[in-house]
């Protein structure tokens, strides 16, 4: 989930003095180089499985991520954070996955055989219920997480991936616009809209769960 407003939760790797270590060269970029993998690989994990099922591709996909930076360290510009660049190739890197089993599926189709592709959202909420909470509020806190789940399961794509950058990943604005190439108030927008379609989402089957409960009692 996201942490203060306003906040970096890779401010180590996006301060100017770690990317002069980065391209420095020899022993101190290797150095460096590894840190920048400690510190970011989790949350790019999680970025990826939100968009493919199966954890081979998605480490597969992270490690394509990782040699991507390494290759273009030398043509980066510092003109964006770091990460946002990171954000970047990871994914284009979804992308040319999501190709590659979009032909798979097309062949397979017409062998008449079928693929089934599924996402895995199981990061994209904090799981975190205090130990002594009540049944009550551990059972209300799942059925509504588990609707947040399923709201955003029925966003358009576009506003899915932008809801996710912005609220689960902790982008700004405009990093979640440079990481989707599209103007900053087109971000705005949309991850506006993808709110009030999760508020209204989980408001109206809270609603018919509880219409439900009243006629069973009844």
């Amino acid at each position: 989930m996201r942490g203060e407003e306003g906040s970096d939760p890779f401010a180590e790797v996006n301060a100017p003095e770690f990317l002069a270590r980065l391209v420095k060269g020899g022993a101190e970029s290797q150095k460096a180089f590894g840190q920048l993998v400690r510190v970011t690989h989790d949350r790019f994990l999680a970025f990826v499985r939100r968009s493919l099922s199966s954890s081979d591709e998605c480490q597969e996909v992270v490690q394509e991520m990782y040699l991507a930076v390494h290759k273009g360290l030398s043509k980066f510009e510092g003109k964006s954070k770091l990460t946002t660049w990171m954000y970047s190739l990871a994914h284009y890197k979804i992308c040319d996955k999501l190709a590659e089993k979009d032909r798979a599926h097309q062949e397979l189709t017409e062998s008449n055989e079928a693929v089934l592709i599924t996402g895995d959202y199981s990061d994209s909420f904090d799981p975190v219920t205090p130990w002594d909470a009540s049944a009550d509020h551990v059972l209300a806190r799942s059925s509504v997480e588990s609707l947040i789940v399923e709201a955003v399961k029925a966003l358009p794509p576009l506003a899915r991936e932008i809801y996710q950058l912005r609220d689960v990943d902790g982008l700004s604005g405009e990093d979640a616009a440079a990481v989707l190439e599209m103007p900053p108030v087109n971000v705005r927008v949309q991850l506006h809209r993808a709110r009030k379609f999760i508020v209204r989402y989980v408001q109206e089957k809270m609603k018919d769960k509880s219409v439900q409960r009243g006629a069973s009692r009844s």
